[in-house]
């Protein structure tokens, strides 16, 4: 799969950083070097599934939105964004959300079980953990899927698992806790997939993927159970879309490359989410970024702050903004707990005492 090329801008390998975008050529400051695509993932966390459009993710200050899609749960900001959202996802992906919204309405229980806080002990899984319970879930669905009515002559018969009230039975641990905000970003990333599978293949599967995303046991376990629970309430066409590889792609593509949904307000910026822009997740971070960044609707928009050189990278900053009052320590810290790295840009190499500003 060959890395993306812009006018403006080519991906290539950076010592020390993966992949980056490095500037084609001399490019003046103001200068719109990339508008993104729509997300290829996204979630609005549940606390907020009343206060941000579902399709251009606006937000007004905390207030609830004035047009709603009951069959779906979803709000918009006005009738043309609902319109467009429906479009969109077509008849397939509106039946699955309306599934989803079923589901998660006569789960409240175990969304509430759900809600705490993940053990601040808790140690990372090992990948031989993480590989088995992904083949654990994998099993369940296999005897979920083949315990339902027989639509298709050449699926194999079925081991175990003979009827409904067994399958039920089955599945019943798996939804013992239930994340909608999981279930939310894999149902999106699954439609992406199957409305879009060429971008899938030549935009998604490029990104760098994190093989270490879960924080903690009982995360890697909420992400397999979210996996075993959309594949039993999702439409039978999506089920080639909703994977195992599909879902872990997700997640792993996510950890290091999804974009925070944030909304300005009077009392401070609101985190309302994540979503996961292929085109736009090439870009590296410095203290002293050479790019801004600004969401547009549900894109996002890649400006020169300053002149920038040919062939110097084009770097953004992860941090929101706060690296302006932020000290080395403190912005190296909040990176390396967020993104997993240690910056050593010019601006902390020099304040961390190398007298050196790159």
């Amino acid at each position: 799969m060959s890395l993306p090329t812009h006018e403006h801008l080519s991906v290539q390998t950076i010592p020390n950083a993966g992949r980056g975008a490095i500037a084609n050529h001399h490019i003046p400051a103001g200068t719109t070097i990339l508008s993104s695509a729509e997300p290829a993932a996204h979630v609005i966390f549940r606390q907020y599934r009343k206060e941000v459009c579902a399709h251009c993710f606006e937000y007004d200050r905390g207030r609830t939105l004035p047009v709603r899609d009951s069959e779906t749960g979803k709000v918009f900001s006005s009738d043309r964004c609902r319109e467009a959202w429906l479009s969109e996802h077509g008849v397939l992906g509106n039946e699955a959300w309306r599934a989803l919204h079923v589901f998660v309405q006569s789960k409240s229980k175990a969304i509430a079980r759900s809600s705490g806080a993940l053990p601040s002990s808790s140690m990372k899984p090992s990948r031989e953990v993480v590989e088995r319970a992904w083949s654990k879930a994998e099993e369940q669905v296999r005897l979920y899927t083949w315990s339902q009515p027989m639509d298709d002559a050449s699926r194999p018969p079925p081991a175990r698992a003979s009827n409904r009230t067994q399958a039920k039975s089955l599945s019943q641990p798996w939804t013992k806790h239930v994340d909608p905000n999981i279930l939310s970003y894999f149902l999106s990333g699954v439609l992406f997939r199957s409305l879009h599978p060429n971008h899938w293949q030549k935009d998604v599967l490029c990104l760098a993927m994190d093989e270490e995303p879960y924080r903690s046991t009982e995360d890697l376990a909420a992400h397999c159970n979210s996996f075993v629970q959309l594949c039993t309430i999702v439409p039978g066409p999506l089920l080639e879309s909703c994977t195992a590889d599909v879902c872990r792609t997700l997640i792993n593509a996510g950890s290091h490359n999804a974009f925070g949904i944030r909304s300005g307000s009077d009392d401070g910026e609101e985190y309302a989410g994540y979503a996961l822009y292929p085109s736009a997740s090439y870009f590296n971070h410095s203290c002293t970024p050479n790019i801004l960044k600004r969401r547009v609707g549900g894109s996002w928009e890649f400006v020169t702050a300053r002149d920038v050189d040919e062939s110097e990278e084009c770097c953004i900053t992860y941090l929101g903004g706060d690296e302006k009052h932020l000290t080395v320590s403190e912005r190296r810290a909040r990176l390396s707990e967020t993104w997993g790295f240690e910056c050593i840009c010019g601006r902390c190499l020099f304040e961390a005492g190398s007298g050196v500003m790159i």
